[in-house]
């Protein structure tokens, strides 16, 4: 839906990407493509993963259908809702975001689309209910705004990849691949549900705004667990809110060893492992137990747990090692200039920021939970129950209190 003006410039530097795929050659495949290696891609059609709140047995639905959800059940699903905040430009990024760049290839991929096309992808840049739009839940169940991906041609899904590729680091963008991975691996032993998913069918582009470099823009890219909210303007760029999830943790997948949140859940994981007896119980979140994330889908208020746990000044030397590469695992999807200067900031704000635990602490117990929480950073990770796999699996948020959508506390 076409709304906006672009302005003087050119192009007005406001718009979300909302999309997911996997990568062919620099490109989106479509279902069951077959790679220059000879390997199946990632874009073999995916099946959703399992919710919070649903018992596990393999072979079920897909996962990502709702559950009950307790105190950190899922939001921005049946019976979370969205409510939209009012979002401004005024948060707080340390800068080198490569701006030009993205906005250049955003505009590229729009140059592609037909009259009918782009009216489905543009919207306002201050539809922010449409911004704040992105769940671990299948589109099914939560409708995206934009084009679905099954619905463009393979050159405007190459000139797509394009401006994730200029987005995010290398990291990030084999992250993509692999989340979707699992979803490829959940449909191939799904006995019912599978098939109506798949990389392109549940995966959807929506720009908001025109882009350039004098007005803001965001990018989102997402899909069943994966989010990701990049926002730019000028110098400035945001990457949150970001959820990222896998079921199953780790699986073997046409020969290859697939592990999509290896660096999160093992430093992080590792981390609370590492403490003491007298820092795990500094550690310790007694406010509640937790069956999903806190501030996942929907939680777009600014308004944050109060702090709990252990300040990060009663770690040890190897333990801030191992705390400083959980937060790079998140940050470092970002392009590298703008996740230097992001990791700077947060590790300036080090020994203000707190560790904390709850419910349980091993990688495959049920609801074990994490967090990071300091001036800026919020980080969570969880095991949540499958439904599509006898084992737990993850879900994780990343948000920047001071610069979620680019926007300062949003009201």
């Amino acid at each position: 839906m076409r709304r906006y003006v672009a302005s003087a410039s050119g192009v007005a530097l406001a718009g979300v990407l909302l999309v997911g795929a996997a990568r062919l050659d620099g490109a989106f495949a479509a279902p069951g493509a077959i790679d220059p290696s000879g390997q199946p891609s990632a874009g073999s059609s995916p099946v959703v993963s399992p919710g919070p709140g649903t018992s596990g047995r393999p072979g079920g639905p897909p996962s990502g259908s709702p559950g009950p959800g307790g105190p950190g059940g899922p939001s921005g699903g049946p019976g979370g809702g969205i409510t939209e905040v009012n979002l401004n430009t005024g948060g707080s990024s340390p800068g080198g975001a490569n701006t030009k760049a993205v906005a250049t290839a955003t505009s590229a991929f729009l140059a592609t689309l037909g009259a009918a096309e782009r009216d489905k992808v543009e919207y306002d840049f201050t539809d922010h209910k449409a911004r704040q739009t992105w769940s671990n839940f299948p589109a099914t169940v939560v409708p995206r705004p934009g084009i679905e991906l099954s619905d463009l041609s393979s050159g405007q899904r190459i000139a797509l990849s394009k401006v994730l590729r200029v987005a995010l680091s290398p990291a990030g963008d084999r992250q993509n691949t692999d989340i979707r991975t699992a979803d490829d691996y959940l449909r191939s032993i799904s006995s019912q549900g599978g098939e109506e998913f798949g990389s392109l069918k549940d995966y959807y582009i929506a720009v908001y705004g025109a882009p350039s470099y004098v007005e803001p823009f965001a990018v989102q890219f997402g899909g069943h667990h994966l989010s990701r909210n990049l926002t730019y303007y000028g110098n400035k760029v945001s990457q949150t809110p970001q959820f990222v999830g896998t079921e199953p943790k780790s699986f073997t997948y046409d020969g290859r060893t697939v592990e999509p949140l290896a660096k999160e859940s093992t430093t992080l994981f590792g981390l609370v492992a590492s403490l003491t007896a007298k820092q795990r119980s500094a550690a310790q979140i007694t406010s509640g137990t937790f069956d999903d994330l806190l501030m996942g889908p929907g939680k777009d208020s600014g308004v944050f747990p109060a702090a709990e746990g252990m300040p990060v000044t009663r770690l040890k030397s190897y333990q801030r090692t191992l705390l400083t590469a959980a937060i790079k695992a998140y940050a470092g999807d970002l392009a590298p200039a703008a996740a230097a200067k992001l990791m700077a900031k947060y590790n300036a704000e080090l020994d203000r920021t707190r560790i904390g635990w709850s419910n349980n602490t091993g990688t495959n117990d049920e609801h074990s939970y994490i967090r990071v929480d300091g001036p800026s950073l919020w980080i969570e990770i969880i095991n949540t129950r499958s439904m599509s796999t006898p084992d737990v699996h993850y879900h994780s948020v990343y948000r920047d209190k001071t610069n979620d959508y680019g926007s300062s506390r949003p009201s």
